[in-house]
């Protein structure tokens, strides 16, 4: 028996010890009757015929969503409680941001070092698009900065980025890419 079988079992057997029905208590139905049957405040009639029938819709819907809004109240406190894991230890995030920073100062260091040529046109929406994502990468890395896949993103973002910047100073410069 393996330990996915042993959780299983675990499991069913809760279940099983679990209560078929619940009712709420005596008391929670009380309180709904009384605001069922609770006489609702004396309104003017409206001009038009026909008041009653849309005054008696609206005692039953309130009825019903009294109902409804004492069901909501009672039945979390009724169902069995489970406590939460443990967060994750903060440790990582603070590496994982300074290595985003690292990363974007040699990406700029990088790019300080291709030769500065004419972009050609077809090329720019590209770069554009490349910066916008980086920038929304890094914002997404400080808000959550545990994030490995990001940073990972992060590096394929800036390297698509420099090797297009080269191809276009290649290309302004006459060289083969």
């Amino acid at each position: 028996m393996n330990e996915h079988d042993e959780r299983d079992e675990e499991l069913a057997r809760r279940l099983r010890s679990l209560p078929r029905e619940m009712v709420p208590p005596a008391r929670a139905w009380a309180r709904v009757e009384v605001q069922l049957l609770a006489p609702a405040p004396q309104q003017p009639r409206p001009r038009r015929g026909g008041g009653g029938r849309i005054r008696g819709r609206w005692r039953a819907l309130a009825g019903f969503a009294a109902a409804a809004s004492l069901a909501l109240l009672l039945v979390p406190s009724l169902l069995p409680r489970q406590e939460s894991p443990p967060a994750p230890a903060p440790r990582a995030a603070p590496a994982t941001v300074q290595q985003a920073e690292r990363m974007r100062g040699e990406y700029r260091q990088a790019l300080a070092a291709v030769p500065a040529g004419e972009i050609p046109d077809e090329l720019r929406p590209a770069l554009v698009e490349l910066d916008r994502s980086a920038a929304s990468i890094l914002a997404a890395i400080h808000e959550a900065p545990g994030s490995r896949y990001l940073l990972d993103q992060l590096q394929r973002t800036y390297a698509q980025r420099l090797q297009l910047t080269r191809r276009a100073a290649f290309a302004a410069a006459g060289l083969p890419t």
